[in-house]
């Protein structure tokens, strides 16, 4: 068979999701064929990623020059996603130092993948000097690189500079998106500031930018937690009138503030937003004659 039919194969059956039969055939041509196609290595690298197959990744990535093709940025973000996912963090930093000495030369996504990397895993100091190289770098960060840092000072506690850093984008031209408002209102949220939390989301309406479900529920459950629940009744109609659709978190907030019990059981999720799993307040329904 000759290398274009593996190559288109290679390429379908990963496509289709079937891994096992793309990477024999892949390994087949790999065998047989002194230079490889770029194409299907891309898309073996896809595939093996999206299996959470990061070792065979970064293996391939690693000897893909001895067929003759040089790995592109785009190769090396699919593998920095990948480990970021996966919080294999030794793996990605070891890769990103590699990438840096030896090529290809980051470029604004690679740097946005490992802030945001290096924030999940709680390596602020490491995302904070990956930013700054941003910076210093040829590229030049974005919106997405500001929300990835803002998130990460948040999400571990450095709220000052998370704010600092939110006053910085501005300063240079960007606009806060729902994703930087949300990230910063479930900052203050998490640290009891609440005053600064509805600030936050006044001037996002004054600034133009719509709150989405995930921001109203961030704030509603602030102001629930807090005791303010005539705000937070408000709120909920400011919602309905932007003509958004409640969804399972709008509820148990609402069903917390229709309770009327301030008796109070921890429980735990996860925010789609910001990736913190933190303690909620959940009021459960008062029994009959408390």
């Amino acid at each position: 068979m000759n290398k274009s039919i593996y190559a288109y194969l290679v390429r379908t059956l990963s496509k289709l999701g079937h891994t096992s039969e793309a990477h024999r055939l892949f390994c087949n041509m790999w065998s047989f064929h002194e230079r490889g196609d770029r194409d299907a290595c891309m898309s073996m690298l896809e595939t093996l990623c999206s299996k959470g197959k990061t070792a065979e990744a970064m293996d391939l990535l690693d000897k893909i020059h001895e067929k003759g093709i040089d790995p592109n940025t785009v190769m090396y973000n699919t593998v920095f996603s990948a480990l970021g996912k996966l919080k294999q963090i030794s793996h990605l930093h070891d890769l990103y130092q590699k990438m840096k000495q030896d090529g290809p030369s980051p470029d604004v996504f690679t740097y946005n993948i490992v802030i945001a990397s290096f924030g999940r895993a709680g390596k602020v100091n490491e995302a904070i000097k990956v930013f700054e190289e941003l910076e210093n770098s040829n590229c030049k960060p974005d919106i997405i690189s500001y929300n990835s840092l803002i998130n990460c000072l948040g999400k571990n506690g450095n709220l000052d500079e998370a704010h600092m850093r939110f006053k910085e984008m501005q300063e240079k031209g960007f606009s806060p998106d729902v994703v930087t408002y949300s990230t910063l209102i479930e900052c203050f949220g998490k640290m009891d500031k609440v005053e600064m939390a509805c600030r936050l989301f006044d001037k996002m309406l004054a600034e133009g930018c719509s709150p989405n479900i995930v921001t109203y529920n961030i704030l509603l459950d602030c102001l629930e937690r807090s005791g303010r629940t005539a705000e937070a009744v408000d709120l909920y109609a400011k919602l309905k009138q932007q003509g958004l659709t409640p969804d399972s978190i709008t509820y148990a907030v609402l069903e917390r503030l229709q309770s009327g019990s301030h008796r109070k059981v921890r429980t735990r999720r996860q925010n789609p937003i910001t990736g913190w799993v933190q303690g909620l307040h959940l009021h459960p329904v008062a029994a009959a004659g408390t």
